[in-house]
């Protein structure tokens, strides 16, 4: 199946289609949104937990839209904000730890020091552990910019907000990731 062509799935009747096609549709939106979910919520359950549900919510409402122009944000708007409403109904859910998501650090060239190592894993994981004190918005907002090396203008139309309502988030973002980062990283020196 062409990479857009499981749009024009979601825009007809969903239970009309076949199961193969229904299940290349479903696989295709949660190529095109679990790695944002995850990286919310820092939990493989959870996170194929809002998939399944938005997906149900993306077939019910897809063929009433009018514009269709802005599809694939749309339907990632719809899971991040399932995301967020169950990360603040439900604070009991903990994240996993695991810095290979957010950062690898390895130089394929030199080879580093076991001290160089500890101290490389250290960083690792205060960096993990401050990311996840920030809110999900901050997160989100340095990992559109960071790992998915997208524009401010894209960032800004993504989540439906101005490139200079974005630039204070990330000047925000920043300063929190760096202050909760330097004070882990004090501790961990002490």
């Amino acid at each position: 199946m062409e990479q857009e062509q499981w749009l024009y799935f979601l825009r007809t009747n969903f239970y009309d289609l076949d199961h193969d096609t229904q299940k290349l549709a479903y696989e295709a939106y949660r190529n095109l949104v679990y790695r944002d979910i995850y990286f919310l919520t820092r939990s493989h359950e959870l996170a194929e937990d809002v998939v399944q549900e938005t997906f149900y919510k993306v077939v019910v409402k897809a063929p009433q839209l009018q514009d269709t122009k802005h599809l694939k944000a749309w339907m990632i708007k719809i899971a991040r904000n399932y995301a967020y409403d169950l990360l603040k109904k439900n604070k009991k859910y903990h994240h996993l730890r695991d810095p290979q998501v957010v950062i690898d650090m390895k130089a394929p060239f030199l080879r580093p020091t076991v001290a160089e190592q500890v101290e490389d894993q250290i960083r690792k994981e205060i960096l993990l552990e401050a990311l996840n004190e920030l809110s999900p918005e901050y997160r989100q907002a340095l990992f559109l910019y960071y790992i998915e090396e997208k524009p401010y203008k894209e960032i800004a139309q993504e989540l439906e907000t101005t490139e200079q309502a974005l630039a204070q988030t990330m000047v925000r973002a920043r300063k929190k990731l760096h202050r909760y980062f330097s004070k882990r990283w004090v501790d961990a020196d002490e």
